[in-house]
This record gives C-alpha cells, sequence and structure tokens, in this order.
C-alpha cells in the first residue's frame, strides 16, 4: 500500500489517467448492463410465451415476416409502434417480446416500451439466435 502512495506523489498524471480509464470502464459495463437487461434468449422467450402468454411481436419487413416468423408472432412496423404505442394497448397486461432480424433494434423498442409501462423484452441476437437454437418457426 505504500508503494501505492509513492507512486501515486510521484507521478500524478500517471495515476489521473489510470483512475479515469477505471471509471470510464465502469461506465461503459454499467450502461451495457442496464442495455441487456430487457434482452432474453430464445429459451426465456419459450417459457414466457407458454407461463405467461407473452405476445411476440415481429418489426421485421412484411416479406421476410411471410417467409419464416416465431408460432403466433404478430408483424407490426416498427415506427407505427413507435408512433403509435396504443396499438399495443390490448397486449399492456402480458409481456411483449419485440423480435427484429438483430437485437439492436428491437433493444430500442422494448426500452422504449418499458418507459411506456409495458412489460416488454427484447430477443437477444433477433431472429438469428432463434433459428441457431433451433427453435420452431413457421412460414405462410
Amino acid at each position: 500500500m505504500q508503494d501505492l502512495t509513492v507512486f501515486m506523489t510521484h507521478h500524478p498524471y500517471l495515476s489521473a489517467a489510470t483512475i479515469a480509464i477505471f471509471i470510464l470502464v465502469m461506465l461503459v459495463e454499467l450502461i451495457r448492463a442496464k442495455r441487456n437487461v430487457f434482452s432474453i434468449s430464445p429459451a426465456e422467450v419459450t417459457r414466457l410465451m407458454n407461463r405467461e402468454n407473452a405476445i411476440v411481436i415481429d418489426i421485421r419487413q412484411n416479406e421476410i415476416y411471410r417467409k419464416s416468423h416465431i408460432i403466433d408472432a404478430q408483424s407490426m412496423n416498427y415506427k407505427d409502434i413507435q408512433e403509435q404505442p396504443n396499438k399495443l394497448q390490448k397486449f399492456k397486461a402480458r409481456p411483449i417480446i419485440i423480435v427484429a432480424n438483430a437485437s439492436h433494434e428491437s433493444q430500442k423498442l422494448a426500452a422504449l416500451l418499458l418507459k411506456r409501462g409495458y412489460n416488454a423484452y427484447s430477443l437477444s441476437g433477433g431472429m438469428r439466435a432463434w433459428n441457431e437454437a433451433n427453435m420452431p418457426v413457421v412460414g405462410d
């Protein structure tokens, strides 16, 4: 401990830089942890669907949705939900799982819905993760 004190007194700029980097790393990790609070795995999606009657909202383009989607998923437009959140009012009492190609879009929408009082989640990894987990899909 004494060596640390001596080092800090002899190298104040290096010590300050080390502390600043430590604080920045902690902030980045805190933000990343907060962002992933509402991201769930394909197995967790299945559990929510089976046990808590969760609704799956697929925000991918209609053509892509029609080719392959999660069973009972409803196709909705990202901008429509963003601009008219009342479209989901009938699902407010149920968990809502947002699905996209990748989880970035669905995380943003789930965060918005959480702020508006919905119990919203994002499928981590999007449909790619769902398919890689060999979960069931249907197509039109």
